[in-house]
């Protein structure tokens, strides 16, 4: 027990913390980002696996040369230190972190699949909600970093397509102070005087284009209140950044070209339409120029005068026409009336009496045709032309 070394707490602490900072100068954890806070600049988070965890701290001057912005649910390598610290009544140690590489790509992007398919569900990548592109925008607003190429091939490109008013906003396109400065960037656009905004970086890993998957920018570029285009990477790059935006371009250039039409093709199609407009309105002054020629020629006094000439002798002859039927008709008629006349007064019964014959009625005034009727009979009625007599009748068998 007298073998045994004494230390105050001091000197054990002391002792702790001269073991694992010079054994633990350089050092590499793997494990799971969580709790992540930020503050003053600084990032403190927490590393951790199925049964541990290590505090980790990123100071502020190291913040700008990370890789990879910390994020909660990430699996990761950290590099740094270990440095122990007291605390009030607890004594601990924490890893003082230098840099972040992504624990394999496939982690990653199982991340960004799961935010995709979060953002998905809330509506923020539906079509309906996408803002149309100006057909010709007075100023372009270009979200960028300044020192690559990418801005000067925006910048060439509309040039080249339409000469047009490009502000720049420069960027971080990588690295933990992306993020903020392009969001800063869209809430300067927000009350600068543009129409369109192009959201660029040249082509990276999937580590490097991790911004553009960022949740806090993808909603920032959701609410923004004019169009967008993203063009982020090359032609096989996609981002979340790509699937808010009101348009993805495949790659910076291109995004230059979808901003702006071609001044060449504009010129063509303006030429065309003013030939065609040309043609429709020459085609238009002849047709009224020949109407109304023929209208002079019409009212000309020695024209005018042949033509009435015509149309008297066509009424003249019309009338006569008129009249030679009209007299056809009223002969035609006048033959029918004497025809019916004649045939009504034959058939008049009045007129038959007079040449000799009887009507015979019973006393129902039926008029008695048949003689076995008339024997029937005891009481009729005889009617001449002039007189008729009721009588009684005897029939006499012979």
């Amino acid at each position: 027990m007298n073998n045994i070394p004494e230390f105050s707490v001091t000197e054990f602490s002391n002792l702790t913390k001269k073991i694992l900072e010079e054994n633990f100068s350089l050092i590499k954890i793997r494990g799971e980002i969580s709790s992540v806070k930020n503050f003053r600049g600084h990032i403190y988070f927490t590393l951790k696996d199925e049964n541990y965890v290590v505090n980790s701290v990123c100071w502020s001057s190291k913040v700008p040369f990370l890789q990879v912005q910390p994020e909660d649910g990430l699996e990761v390598v950290v590099e740094g230190k270990i440095s122990t610290y007291a605390r009030s009544s607890i004594s601990t140690y924490q890893i003082q972190v230098n840099q972040i590489e992504i624990k394999g790509e496939g982690a990653l992007l199982k991340l960004i699949e799961q935010r995709k398919k979060k953002l998905e569900t809330e509506g923020l990548f539906n079509a309906e909600n996408k803002k149309q592109i100006p057909f010709l925008p007075n100023k372009i607003g270009v979200i960028t970093s300044l020192s690559g190429a990418v801005v000067m091939d925006i910048i060439d490109r509309v040039y080249a397509r339409f000469p047009t008013d490009i502000k720049l906003y420069s960027v971080s396109v990588q690295g933990v102070n992306a993020v903020n400065e392009i969001i800063l960037g869209l809430d300067y656009f927000e009350k600068y005087p543009v129409d369109l905004v192009i959201i660029a970086r040249g082509g990276g890993g999937i580590e490097d284009l991790m911004p553009f998957n960022d949740e806090k920018l993808v909603r920032r570029v959701f609410s923004f209140s004019k169009p967008t285009i993203s063009a982020i990477g090359h032609e096989t790059d996609f981002t979340l950044l790509d699937f808010v935006s009101d348009v993805r371009a495949a790659t910076p250039t291109a995004a230059a070209e979808l901003a702006v039409p071609e001044i060449k093709n504009l010129r063509e199609k303006i030429f065309f339409f003013e030939n065609s407009l040309k043609q429709s309105i020459t085609n238009q002054l002849v047709s009224y120029s020949n109407f109304l020629q023929n209208i002079k020629s019409f009212f000309l006094i020695k024209n005018l005068k042949k033509s009435l000439i015509e149309k008297e002798k066509i009424i003249f002859f019309l009338l006569k026409n008129l009249n030679s039927n009209l007299n056809l008709l009223l002969s035609l008629k006048a033959s029918n009336f004497k025809r019916i006349s004649s045939i009504l007064y034959t058939l008049d019964i009045q007129n038959t009496l007079k040449r000799g014959f009887v009507l015979i009625k019973d006393n129902n005034k039926k008029i008695i045709k048949r003689a076995e009727l008339f024997q029937k009979k005891k009481d009729v009625n005889i009617k001449f032309f002039d007189r008729e007599f009721n009588v009684k009748i005897k029939i006499k068998n012979d």
